[in-house]
C-alpha cells in the first residue's frame, strides 16, 4: 500500500511537471521591438567657391540624391527609406554640426603663376604672388603642397614635359628656401597634356604656360 502511494505520488508529480511544460511551450514569445529611430540628418555642403557636388544617401530601404547646396535628408532607421530632401539654412547647419564643421581642415587654396613663352624663369607677375603662396602655407600649417607645371603646344611633347617640370621646380625651390620641408612638397609636370585653353598644335597661349600651386 505504501509503495502504491509512492508510485501515485510520483505519477501526480510527473503529471504536473508535464502540464507545466505544455503551458510554457504554449506561450508565444513577445514580438521583437522595432529598432529605435535615430533621425540621422545628412547635408550637402557647398564647395568653397559656392558650387555643389552630389551625394547619394542609401540604406537597405531606398536612396535619395542630394545635388544642391545645403540640401538635406533625414534617415530614421536602416529599414526605412531616406525621407524627402529639404533645405537647411547655413545658421541651422551651424547649430546642428558646429563641432564637426570646426574640426574640418581649411579648404585647399589654388594659385596660378604664368610664364613667358619658352621660359622657366618666373616673370615679375609670378614673383609677386610667391609671398601669398607661402603665407597660405603658414596659415594652414600645410604639410601637403602640390606644384604642377604646364606648357602650351609649341615645341614637342617630350620637351614640353621637361619645360613644365623646370617651371614647377623653380616654384618649389622658392618654397624650400622659405623653409617648407621636402616631405611636404609634391612636384610634377603635365607638359601640354592639360591645357587650360584648347589650341591647335604649335599655337602659343600664355594661359597654358603656367604652374599651379595647390595648398592643402
Amino acid at each position: 500500500m505504501r509503495a502504491r502511494k509512492r508510485i501515485l505520488a510520483a505519477g501526480i508529480a510527473l503529471f504536473f511537471t508535464l502540464s507545466a511544460c505544455r503551458r510554457q511551450r504554449a506561450q508565444a514569445p513577445p514580438p521583437p521591438a522595432p529598432p529605435p529611430a535615430v533621425n540621422n540628418v545628412f547635408v550637402l555642403l557647398p564647395e568653397p567657391e559656392g558650387s555643389a557636388g552630389r551625394i547619394v544617401v542609401t540604406n537597405t530601404a531606398g536612396a535619395r540624391e542630394l545635388s544642391q547646396p545645403y540640401q538635406a535628408v533625414r534617415v530614421e532607421r536602416a529599414d526605412t527609406a531616406p525621407g524627402a530632401p529639404f533645405t537647411l539654412d547655413p545658421d541651422a547647419v551651424r547649430r546642428l554640426f558646429g563641432p564637426a564643421l570646426d574640426a574640418l581642415p581649411a579648404p585647399e587654396v589654388q594659385f596660378v603663376l604664368y610664364f613667358d613663352e619658352g621660359a622657366d624663369q618666373l616673370n615679375a607677375a609670378a614673383q609677386a604672388q610667391l609671398p601669398a603662396i607661402f603665407r597660405a602655407i603658414q596659415e594652414r600649417h600645410s604639410t601637403a603642397v602640390t606644384v604642377i607645371g604646364h606648357t602650351d603646344t609649341t615645341g614637342d611633347r617630350d620637351s614640353n614635359y621637361q619645360l613644365g617640370l623646370r617651371r614647377a621646380q623653380r616654384v618649389a625651390a622658392y618654397l624650400r628656401q622659405r623653409g617648407l620641408e621636402e616631405a611636404s612638397l609634391f612636384v610634377d609636370s603635365h607638359g601640354e597634356a592639360d591645357l587650360l585653353v584648347k589650341t591647335p598644335r604649335g599655337q602659343a597661349e600664355q594661359r597654358n604656360r603656367r604652374v599651379e600651386v595647390i595648398v592643402r
